[in-house]
């Protein structure tokens, strides 16, 4: 088993640390904040992940995991491999701001004494991996020290409310090397990891940091186009969730991210999309895709938020709007980027009132918003208090609710922006049901019943 040494005990650093201590590897987690480590190490997780807090504290107990608040200290064992998983967030341009990545390396450099290799895991742009390298050899010859230090690429590919799932039982593994004992390394590591039909993918160093926003923004392309398809599909009477039936039985296809909606949020597709696009300015190529990918998404939220204040027009000051689904998709409490936030700060310029309720992500909107709006402790909550109902996030509670549910609205009037119901049900009970893509069409003719079922989101398999 190995030492390891993760820099960064954010989402992803604390998922890699606590999956590579379940196989009974000795992680250390660097992390600058004493009060975070104080509430880790009481298997207190400063963010929603189902099962992670099993892991750590199941690590924990049998010694493969500790924190530590510095980098000199995380190297007293000599670590095999330092995994950098910090943040890379956009600067106002759109490229990744690689500050914590540059400092990480730096610190590194200063203090690191035995050969190591070095393992970008934070989301970078092409050609991080380089400079990384050269910032620590910059360090050691200031210190005239000689070290074998190699500096590798391995993208993480973790869905938000599904991670832990994701590292202990990866679809594949993509590694960036440019040397052979790395490459070795890498592949020992993530042995156990490996299972018949997964892959070990090993390639040059950056073709992998290009191969995660690749990932991400095919991902993205997918979400667009149907959210795209669906203006179409109401204008010419279709119905989206019949044309997605219809595509996704194509094996070139498959059914994932073709659920039409309010748009992705999180903190991976909007990051990396506008990434991908700088990228293509740097290196004087446009990529017009990925700019039309993003705008596409704001769209989407534009004609969401339009068709709410619309309907009511000057009489949404007097309304009070509720809201289901605060988190940008279920099983997290990430709300960055989430169309939540977009729909609620155009209600309360509009003079709404707005009550919310989302079984995880409340704390975090209520850092936001504060008092300025109200929080029910119930989804049935929603219901008696509002006027009219606008569903953003498809948590699988709301599926429990039917027709008759719905009527306790005052306006019975619907918005859902993630397509939770089936429309011809709900208006034939009296409702007002806003959907996307499915508000003009005629209701398909079935020799076979087809029960609604709970719908994948639209992020499901999205990466961070």
């Amino acid at each position: 088993m190995l030492s390891i040494m993760i820099i960064g005990a954010g989402y992803v650093g604390l998922v890699t640390g606590a999956c590579f201590a379940q196989k009974g590897n000795h992680v250390v987690i660097v992390e600058r904040s004493q009060e975070k480590i104080n509430q880790l190490l009481q298997g207190k997780i400063p963010f929603y992940e189902p099962h992670l807090d099993e892991i750590v504290t199941q690590a924990l107990r049998e010694k493969t995991l500790t924190f530590v608040n510095n980098i000199q200290d995380g190297l007293k064992d000599h670590p095999s491999i330092i995994f950098l998983c910090v943040g890379t967030p956009s600067l106002p341009n759109g490229a990744a701001d690689l500050s914590y990545v540059e400092q990480a390396a730096l610190e590194i450099g200063q203090n690191v004494n035995h050969d190591v290799l070095v393992v970008n895991k934070s989301t970078v742009p092409v050609g991080t991996a380089h400079k990384v390298k050269n910032i620590i050899q910059s360090a050691l010859t200031k210190r005239s020290i000689t070290l074998e230090i190699n500096v590798a690429s391995n993208p993480e590919f973790l869905k938000e409310g599904d991670a832990v799932n994701d590292f202990l039982h990866p679809d594949r593994i993509v590694v960036g090397v440019d040397a052979e004992n790395a490459a070795h390394l890498l592949h020992v590591l993530y042995k156990p990891f490996i299972t018949p039909g997964r892959h070990f993918l090993c390639m040059n160093i950056k073709s992998a940091e290009l191969t995660k926003y690749a990932s991400n923004a095919m991902l993205a392309l997918r979400i667009s186009f149907m959210n795209q398809l669906s203006h179409l599909a109401d204008l010419a009477g279709a119905d989206i969730d019949q044309v997605k039936r219809g595509m996704a039985h194509d094996k070139r296809i498959g059914s994932y991210f073709l659920n039409a909606g309010v748009g992705y949020g999180g903190s991976c597709f909007p990051k990396d999309v506008a990434a991908l696009a700088h990228m293509g300015t740097e290196y004087h190529f446009p990529m017009t895709l990925a700019q039309e990918i993003e705008n596409v998404n704001h769209v989407q939220r534009v004609w969401f938020i339009n068709r709410i204040t619309t309907h009511y027009g000057p009489a949404i000051a007097q309304k009070t709007v509720g809201i289901w689904g605060l988190a940008f998709k279920p099983e997290t409490d990430d709300i960055r980027s989430a169309p939540s936030i977009d729909v609620i700060n155009e209600l309360l310029a509009k003079g709404a009132r707005v009550i919310a309720y989302d079984t995880v992500a409340e704390a975090n909107i209520r850092a936001i918003f504060g008092d300025r709006i109200t929080y029910a402790s119930t989804a049935r909550d929603v219901l008696q208090q509002a006027d009219c109902l606008v569903i953003l996030t498809e948590w699988k509670e709301f599926f429990t609710f039917g027709p008759s549910d719905f009527m306790e609205l005052k306006d019975k009037t619907i918005f859902d922006g993630r397509n939770c119901f089936d429309p011809y049900t709900m208006k034939a009970a009296g409702l007002q049901y806003f959907c996307v893509g499915r508000n003009n069409s005629s209701k398909a003719i079935s020799t076979t019943a087809h029960p609604r079922k709970h719908k994948t989101s639209q992020a499901t398999t999205a990466s961070l």
